[in-house]
């Protein structure tokens, strides 16, 4: 079978990415419509959207539960079948192979745009390194050459790592442990990340429904091996070894690298951001890490002093005063072992709404 008529399609990443659907434009999940076919032959059945809602559920084609991957798992008293996805963003939607895996396919690369992110995924999310322990980028399953195109497949995961909130500080901890091991994973790699922020944090659960109860503080946790990765490395930036290191420094607000207007970045810009001078990204991560924490954490200080005294090192306006993420790891490892048992075991206050 011939591709699809690709004259329909946007023409650009960076129109992908910023797709509306406005008067005379087709909804977002009406652009995947159209590469159909061609994803059918390829083994992937994308997912249904019914009656022009704004979610997808998995396909009539192809119905059944997901296939047991690896990747993800449930708990017995919440029901697998309630699961969907948002399809209002044009640049991802998900599918279901022949073999029922459930998967997300993303828009990496059109032309040149996308080359770097795609260059970093071949490299870390892929091959040996994605079975590293503390490299956690959403591996790479497969990828899908259309013209100048490049599509990247990932193993279908829930987003929203905070949701439900954590049951105690035990589980706060095993957060910031696996998240600093992702950052520092990264920046070991010389890769900066540049939109970190909890909705770039999955984690390895099949169900969209979290709660069995609305609002019940539930050890959900506790019954799964729970994995968080870092996803969404379209605005990372990526240094070669042979790079000098005071030369691995950008310039300006990340998403203007993609070609998409700094109003539209969605996150706090570290001070540095804001400069027309050459900055280190990977102090720019650790500033925004911080920045996450702090709307996470902030009203726990009174019962973790440290993990605050450490939020506010990592927000510090000098990036040359911020801890690397390897020493803010080492420093998370050593606050918990010496967190007494019962704060472990303690509610932990709700963020701060935002």
């Amino acid at each position: 079978m011939n591709g699809p008529s690709l004259d329909s399609l946007p023409q650009t990443l960076a129109s992908w990415r910023g797709f509306s659907s406005g008067p005379g434009n087709p909804l977002s999940w009406q652009l995947w419509d159209k590469l159909k076919p061609w994803l059918t032959e390829k083994g992937y059945h994308l997912w249904d959207v019914v009656d022009g809602r704004v979610n997808a559920f998995p396909p009539k084609s192809n119905p059944g539960f997901r296939s047991p991957d690896g990747f993800v798992f449930s708990v017995p008293r919440i029901p697998m079948n309630e699961i969907c996805f948002p399809a209002d963003k044009a640049i991802h939607f998900p599918a279901r192979t022949s073999d029922h895996r459930d998967v997300v396919i993303r828009l990496i690369r059109k032309g040149d745009d996308g080359q770097e992110h795609l260059e970093v995924l071949r490299d870390l999310a892929r091959g040996e390194r994605a079975f590293h322990a503390g490299n956690h980028c959403v591996p790479l399953l497969d990828e899908l050459q259309l013209e100048d195109m490049t599509f990247a497949v990932f193993p279908f995961l829930a987003d929203r790592a905070d949701k439900p909130w954590f049951y105690d500080f035990g589980e706060v901890f095993d957060f910031l442990v696996q998240a600093l091991e992702g950052i520092s994973y990264l920046h070991d790699n010389l890769v900066a990340h540049l939109d970190i922020d909890i909705d770039n944090f999955l984690f390895n659960f099949a169900s969209a429904r979290r709660y069995t109860e609305f609002r019940k503080r539930e050890t959900f946790r506790s019954h799964f091996p729970v994995r968080y990765c870092l996803g969404d490395m379209e605005l990372c930036v990526r240094f070669t070894p042979e790079s000098e290191p005071a030369s691995r420094k950008i310039v300006g607000i990340p998403v203007e690298r993609i070609g998409v207007h700094p109003s539209d970045y969605g996150r706090e810009l570290a001070p540095e951001m804001a400069l027309s001078e050459p900055y280190c990204p990977f102090k720019a991560d650790m500033w925004q890490f911080g920045s996450m924490l702090y709307y996470m954490f902030q009203p726990s200080a009174e019962i973790l002093p440290d993990l605050y005294a450490l939020i506010e090192a990592l927000k510090c306006y000098d990036p040359d005063g911020r801890p690397t993420a390897m020493k803010a790891l080492e420093t998370v490892r050593v606050m918990k072992g010496r967190t007494p048992a019962e704060v472990l075991s303690e509610q932990v206050p709700p963020a701060i709404e935002i």
